[in-house]
């Protein structure tokens, strides 16, 4: 009768393990994109779609940071991972660059409707 009751015990000794610093950073990680994603939900309409794209955003700069330190040891161990983390970063910064770049009007114009 002992079998069933250590096997019932088994998956809840996982759960009440400490948590490790890599699982307190996921959490923290995954909190902040959902509170990003619930405040852009939260503020549809009442904010400007600029301010909706810049949480989209940092969703994006949130998660990629959070993966970059979750596997950046991998950095250390592979010279193709090193390259190919360079080349996604540069990638990211080249989109939140795109982000600010296409917003810009220079003074003095007016946007005009085409149909």
């Amino acid at each position: 009768m002992v079998g069933p009751a250590v096997a019932e015990e088994a998956p809840l000794a996982a759960f009440t393990a400490p948590l490790t610093g890599r699982e307190v950073f996921l959490a923290v990680v995954i909190g902040a994109m959902m509170a990003c994603g619930l405040a852009s939900f939260f503020l549809a309409g009442r904010v400007s779609d600029r301010t909706q794209i810049a949480l989209a955003m940092f969703v994006v700069l949130i998660g990629a940071f959070g993966l970059l330190v979750l596997f950046g040891g991998f950095i250390y161990g592979s010279t193709i991972g090193a390259v190919a983390i360079v080349l996604l970063l540069i990638g990211l910064f080249k989109l939140m660059n795109q982000f600010e770049g296409a917003r810009k009007k220079p003074p003095g114009t007016k946007s005009q409707d085409r149909a």
